[in-house]
């Protein structure tokens, strides 16, 4: 028979707690994986790239580095007049769709526009992609 002493209530709630952890670490890894483009599912794709050009200051940043070519965040985020950390927060945004690929060189993180991206968009658009239009759910 198990008695109810006060190591065995408090090992039950380290377990629960332990368990309740890791559920909500899988919540956060699947939530992530919803937010960030992968490799052949356009679909998705299309829709974080669409939802970040709905964005102004997004919008104007990418037509800002097609124009422009590549430049460093803090020249990029500039005539915006936003902060560094600002600034950052929106690259990552761009390039968690796939719009955009940064590099660092030393302290300075680089953004490149990138054309497999809006080639994707665009077969997206003109019907050229590899699923079924009737599982869009339209």
């Amino acid at each position: 028979m198990k008695y109810w002493n006060s190591r065995r209530i408090k090992r039950i709630q380290v377990r629960r707690e332990k368990r309740e952890h890791r559920a909500y670490e899988e919540y956060l890894k699947a939530r992530e994986r919803a937010r960030r483009r992968e490799e052949g599912d356009p679909r998705k794709n299309a829709r974080l790239m669409l939802e970040a050009l709905g964005k102004p200051i997004l919008r104007r940043m990418l037509a800002r580095l097609e124009k422009d070519g590549a430049m460093s965040v803090s020249h990029l985020a500039r005539p915006f007049r936003i902060m560094l950390p600002a600034a950052m927060r929106h690259v990552a945004a761009l390039e968690r769709c796939g719009l955009i690929e940064t590099h660092k060189r030393g302290r300075i993180r680089f953004c490149v526009v990138s054309a497999k991206a809006h080639k994707e968009l665009a077969a997206w658009f003109s019907g050229k992609h590899p699923y079924d239009l009737d599982q869009t759910g339209a």
